[in-house]
């Protein structure tokens, strides 16, 4: 069963991580947990500095703002001086690297989630997102939530944020553990809980070890259908009785296909394993994870590896 009792949620004066805030208040709430909202402020650059705000090129080349300043602020800019229902605290800190200052804070606070904006798909907003979001969903050792551009700005008062989960899954142990963690949520909203797995399609070409009568559609739909035998064998009876669930088999791009199924369910939330930290992994988490954090509707939940694998 998962327990979050101590939200993390870093943010920089934009509206997304507004949008983020309103996320994190929602879960604190449905969990009852602390939030801590986090500004973390750049140390001083020899680069010289561009305008401060959701614009700048962080962590380097910000104006200097000091903490009293960004503390005195962040009540007003998050609108949180009204009674939100749930435990609030602010922090402050210097560094030279946004996603290492959010590790550490992780680490000091002992959060158990990590809830986060991301600025959108090209030009400068590109590169923050390779060098924060998606670091920090890379290397955080507890769950991190993604809250995309294009998510709608609030959940509705009343209304558990977790109610639709669509849980994209390769079969792997990490895929096992974001699978546990999915219903989990699920169960603890009485929501529903997709899992998904996608078949790559086979590329169709010439290849004379092949031979010219090789039976691509056959191939496609047996391999489907041992997917289909595995998938169900994958998702534990204990959660197909606690909880509303549902499998499906896709056969196309994997983003593509959890992105359409989310759309098709009206996800609340994807949930997807991270792989470890070898070059592979990265690779692997560039082409699919990041695809589906940049154009999801939905926040995006990424469950680490355990430590040590």
């Amino acid at each position: 069963m998962v327990h979050i009792k101590h939200i993390l949620c870093p943010v920089d004066f934009s509206d997304f991580s507004r949008h983020a805030f309103d996320r994190a208040i929602a879960i604190a709430r449905s969990y009852g947990a602390d939030l801590t909202v986090l500004h973390v402020l750049p140390v001083a650059s020899p680069v010289p500095a561009l305008p401060y705000g959701p614009e700048g090129p962080g962590p380097f080349g910000f104006e200097a703002v000091g903490r009293d300043r960004a503390l005195a602020e962040l009540p007003r800019f998050l609108a949180a001086d009204q009674p939100i229902g749930v435990p609030l605290h602010y922090v402050a800190a210097e560094s030279p690297s946004v996603q290492k200052e959010i590790l550490l804070q992780t680490e000091r606070l002992a959060a158990d989630l990590v809830v986060m904006g991301t600025h959108g798909r090209s030009g400068f907003d590109s590169f923050f997102l390779g060098s924060v979001a998606e670091k920090t969903l890379r290397t955080s050792p507890v769950p991190v939530l993604v809250v995309p551009p294009h998510v709608p700005a609030a959940v509705p008062d009343g209304r558990d944020p977790f109610r639709s989960i669509v849980c994209a899954v390769d079969f792997s142990e990490d895929s096992a553990r974001a699978l546990g963690y999915a219903a989990s949520l699920a169960r603890h909203a009485a929501g529903r809980l997709t899992v998904l797995h996608s078949v790559e399609p086979m590329p169709v070409a010439s290849d004379p070890l092949v031979g010219v009568n090789f039976d691509v559609t056959g191939y496609q739909q047996a391999l489907e259908k041992s997917a289909t035998a595995t998938l169900q064998k994958f998702v534990p009876q204990s959660i197909a009785l606690e909880c509303d669930t549902e499998t499906i088999v896709a056969s196309g791009k994997a983003y593509r296909e959890i992105l359409r199924v989310a759309t098709e369910r009206q996800a609340d939330l994807i949930v997807l394993g991270v792989h470890g930290r070898n070059v592979f992994d990265r690779m692997v988490f560039g082409s699919t994870t990041e695809h589906i954090v940049r154009r999801a509707t939905c926040p995006v939940l990424a469950v680490p590896a355990l430590t040590g694998q």
